[in-house]
């Protein structure tokens, strides 16, 4: 059977925060986006059987935005036998906490919170609960370089646009990638987080005709596509690959307190 070390689930790709680096460019992605959560559920009923998976991530943007998120989570449990971790900012976990309390007394059922803003301290402390797992990005959550957040663009950015790094070293920008996880999105499965959303982020910046993303634009593979296929593409996602290149090799690391202002629209898939 293929496998892969992590599947990320995405239940949206719109955020309640508009974190700097945000490796799934959610903040150009309005909060309101939405994703087809029926066909999505589908897509993990064909898919998660196939591949025997290391941990499966539910994630956004923000996860709890989608009112279905329980849906999607238990669909998760019912179609593979591995881990499951929901990832949150923490910011809805009180308005959720009745299910997610639920859902947490499967003991492969993790809850990660993932800090960036002081808020989700004191939502911690209300939630209390002994299996939340969490991720402390910057101890003081400040806007100055610490050295050890793990944040960084991962594309350039400049006037509102953005660029492909070129840097000609896809090893090491494999290598440092802040997330080199696969990626179930619109019934496709995508190397990673760049690849599955810069058609989305290029419609956002105005650049979709751009020449100097055409070579980076490519296409996932169909859920229902052949095993032989599935195969060779979960033994492609643990190497580097051409579009590798778009991203940086050489991060400079920042907090992932910072907010940034970027225009951001409403997606919706079909």
């Amino acid at each position: 059977m293929p496998t892969l070390d992590i599947l990320d689930v995405s239940t949206t790709i719109g955020c309640n925060l508009s974190c700097k680096g945000c490796n799934h460019f959610s903040n150009y992605f309005s909060p309101v986006s939405k994703l087809d959560t029926d066909a999505l559920i589908h897509d993990l009923e064909i898919i998660l059987p196939r591949i025997d998976i290391g941990r499966i991530s539910v994630i956004g943007g923000e996860p709890l935005l989608n009112p279905r998120c329980k849906e999607i989570l238990n669909a998760c449990r019912s179609y593979s036998s591995s881990p499951v971790y929901l990832y949150t900012n923490g910011l809805l976990l009180l308005q959720n906490e009745e299910w997610i309390r639920e859902v947490l007394e499967d003991p492969r059922v993790y809850l990660r919170v993932s800090i960036h803003v002081r808020e989700v301290y004191d939502i911690l402390e209300q939630f209390n609960h002994p299996r939340v797992l969490v991720t402390e990005h910057s101890t003081n959550l400040s806007n100055q370089h610490t050295g050890k957040d793990k944040w960084f663009h991962s594309i350039k950015k400049r006037d509102g646009k953005v660029y492909p790094y070129n840097h000609n070293n896809i090893s090491r920008s494999y290598k440092v990638c802040s997330c080199p996880n696969t990626q179930l999105y619109n019934g496709r499965l995508w190397k990673c987080p760049n690849t599955a959303f810069l058609r989305e982020l290029l419609s956002v910046t105005e650049q979709s005709d751009d020449p100097e993303w055409q070579e980076y634009i490519v296409d996932g593979i169909p859920v229902d596509c052949s095993n032989e296929c599935l195969t060779n593409f979960c033994k492609s996602t643990r190497i580097p690959e051409k579009v590798c290149n778009m991203c940086t090799s050489k991060p400079l690391h920042f907090s992932a307190g910072i907010q940034e202002r970027t225009d951001r629209k409403v997606i919706i898939t079909q």
